[in-house]
């Protein structure tokens, strides 16, 4: 039997899956309360780990499972998700994504299960097991349902997260939850009220609340307290104390507060890491359920999406430019005839070809987040590397682009991400003594402009010095001594672009090396774009690429 076919489907499967995974632990890394992300985490564990075993790779099944084990622990509103146990699951993420990797490359996979199994088995030693709630929760749980019915009113679980930069976070939660009172009754909530006055509050709250509200007015009334960073509103499971994952949320909303920036991404949970739909898969695992919080859009837009090989897509374009050329050829003889009707037909058959060919030419666009959501995960692990705090946000993701220049646009992305982490954003105790919040911030946006993509990456780091650059440009005979002295300091910026250019004080695993920039350049070059660099000392940098929409030639 032809196993490829099921191969190439389990690879690509597999990489939505784990791409999906790495946007949820983003998430929990910053809001470990978000249960509907816990749950969704869970499901794409449980989806690996069927898919593996299926496809006879037993050592990813083990490590999916054990993955699947661990995240097990928290549903059902048991315990909290800690930062070790988010590092340990990225490293999951890891070993099956280079596994994958493997297979795609037609490779047996490498990976050994032990040490990662041994690994996950220490840390829930180390983590007791959340106990189950108290019988007497279970009856405040049931009394409060009865009650709620009596009245009419309909239970909801709320869970409620302040915003980190929030003055006095544990008054504005009690605050929060004195309001919460006025849409009905507050049952119980974690922390309790008495517990949140005394200061004994971490960052997000957990309610049960009776009320005669509608879900999407309840989320909307406490979305629109101050410092409120999210809110996800979920109808109360069926029985007290139900061992079972809740229904999906009703609703998620991220409150729009934060002055001029976004949320932290230590790392952040940005546009860029909510995780988008997948398509489903045909036979070898459920299906995994979407996302908390993710817009109904992509949601739509995914069931009606099929996956086909790039190479059928670039066939078709031939073949499109091959008719195109010889409607042209029947065109230009069809004029020499004298037959009115042949003419007229030759005239449909062009207008039918043109509407081919605009219909083609939409196959070769692609949407940015189609490369943008590996970028979170990237740049949380850079900026943890060198010890810097950073919010990252992606504007523009749905933007598109021909997918030829989308296919080259990740690897000099990343080298500009790199830079900015390794030379422009500041330590945090730096940016404080700067007086610059603690936490830097890189931005990628993407915008059209007529026939063009501009895209923007930008920080709010330190700047480049042009007067460093003059000097360093000098000392590697990059420009004269007359050069340096006349120079204007737009020009300056561009010698950063130039082979071997470098200003890092030591060569690291990240940067240093004297290479990025001149790649950066020519990449952007080789697809008929430029780049133009601009920066202010002490206020940071801003990159911007400038491209075609696409690369073919529309006859």
């Amino acid at each position: 039997m032809d196993m490829s076919k099921y191969v190439k489907m389990f690879v690509s499967e597999s990489q939505e899956h784990l791409q999906k995974m790495d946007g949820l632990l983003l998430a929990l890394e910053q809001n470990s309360g978000d249960r509907g992300a816990l749950d969704t985490l869970f499901r794409e564990a449980h989806s690996l780990k069927g898919m593996s075993a299926s496809m006879g790779y037993d050592q990813l099944a083990k490590v999916s499972h054990r993955m699947e084990d661990y995240l097990d622990r928290f549903r059902g509103g048991k315990g909290v998700l800690e930062r070790r146990g988010v590092d340990l699951l990225f490293e999951g993420v890891d070993l099956l994504r280079r596994a994958v990797e493997e297979i795609a490359g037609g490779q047996a996979p490498t990976l050994v299960a032990e040490s990662y199994v041994a690994k996950m088995a220490s840390l829930m030693v180390a983590e007791p097991a959340a106990e189950a709630p108290a019988p007497s929760d279970q009856v405040e749980v049931a009394a409060a349902r009865q009650r709620a019915e009596a009245q009419g009113l309909t239970l909801f679980t709320v869970e409620l997260q302040i915003a980190s930069d929030a003055p006095l976070p544990s008054a504005r939660a009690y605050i929060t939850l004195r309001r919460t009172r006025d849409l009905g009754e507050l049952i119980r909530s974690a922390p309790s009220v008495d517990q949140v006055q005394a200061g004994e509050f971490s960052g997000s709250l957990s309610m049960l609340l009776a009320t005669a509200r509608s879900p999407a007015e309840v989320q909307a009334f406490l979305a629109s307290l101050p410092d409120v960073a999210s809110v996800i509103v979920r109808p109360l499971e069926d029985g007290p104390g139900a061992d079972r994952p809740g229904p999906a949320p009703v609703g998620r909303q991220e409150a729009p507060r934060r002055e001029g920036g976004s949320a932290d991404l230590r790392p952040a949970p940005s546009p860029v890491v909510s995780p988008q739909p997948a398509v489903p898969a045909p036979s070898v695992a459920p299906p995994p359920a979407a996302p908390t919080g993710g817009p109904a859009g992509p949601q739509s837009r995914a069931a009606t999406m099929i996956r086909v090989d790039t190479r059928l897509l670039d066939d078709l374009m031939d073949q499109v430019g091959e008719l195109v050329t010889a409607k042209g050829t029947l065109l230009e003889e069809s004029q020499a005839m004298p037959s009115q009707a042949l003419r007229e037909t030759v005239g449909r058959v062009e207008t039918l070809v043109k509407g081919l060919q605009q219909h083609a030419m939409k196959l070769r666009m692609m949407p940015l987040e189609m490369i943008a959501d590996r970028f979170p995960r990237a740049v949380r692990d850079l900026a943890r590397k060198r010890g810097k705090e950073l919010s990252f946000e992606i504007l523009g993701k749905e933007i598109e682009l021909d997918r030829a220049i989308l296919e080259e646009l990740p690897d000099p992305l990343l080298h500009i991400f790199r830079n900015a982490i390794d030379h422009g954003i500041e330590a945090p105790e730096e940016r404080v003594r700067s007086g610059k919040p603690p936490t830097g911030t890189i931005r990628l946006e993407a915008s059209k402009e007529r026939e063009s993509v501009i895209i923007r990456v930008s920080d709010d780091g330190r700047g480049m010095d042009p007067a460093v650059l003059r000097r360093v440009a000098l000392e590697r005979g990059v420009i004269t001594r007359e050069q340096h002295d006349c120079l204007p300091d737009d020009a300056v910026l561009s010698l950063i672009t130039h082979p071997g250019f470098s200003t890092a004080k030591e060569v690291t695993d990240v940067s240093g090396r004297g290479v990025g920039m001149d790649v950066v350049k020519n990449v952007i070059e080789s697809l008929r774009g430029s780049l133009l660099i601009e920066s202010l000392r002490g206020q940071g940098s801003t990159f911007t690429l400038k491209l075609p929409l696409t690369l073919a030639v529309v006859a």
